[in-house]
């Protein structure tokens, strides 16, 4: 094998400062050598040195970002842990203010119709 041969790729997507990191390939032949982990390594490494943000949609690289707490830093606003809580706060509320809503568009059954 010469240092040309494509035996992988990591195909993503820039969506202003954050880099997705979608679908991870390696041939078959050279699967199960660290050849998913080098491609997912380096692409950290070039994000990080470009001060940009990851979103690892691919289920390989959100594993390897499970695994690589030291790169969690990288991860975009919305998918660190402190921004989940948050959110699932903000979801908790929303969806009590919904539900005391009903049908009746917000009315109290006892209300007398407009």
């Amino acid at each position: 094998m010469s240092g040309e041969d494509v035996v992988g790729h990591l195909s993503y997507d820039t969506i202003g400062n954050t880099v997705d990191l979608h679908h991870t390939v390696v041939d078959p032949a050279h699967r199960n050598k660290g050849v998913a982990a080098a491609l997912v390594e380096e692409a950290v490494r070039e994000i990080r040195a470009e001060k940009m943000s990851v979103r690892p949609t691919c289920s390989y690289v959100r594993a390897w970002m499970d695994q690589h707490p030291e790169h969690q830093d990288l991860l975009e606003p919305s998918l660190l842990p402190e921004d989940q809580d948050v959110a699932a706060d903000e979801d908790s509320s929303g969806d009590q203010r919904k539900a005391g809503e009903g049908a009746s568009g917000g009315r109290s059954p006892s209300d007398p119709a407009p």
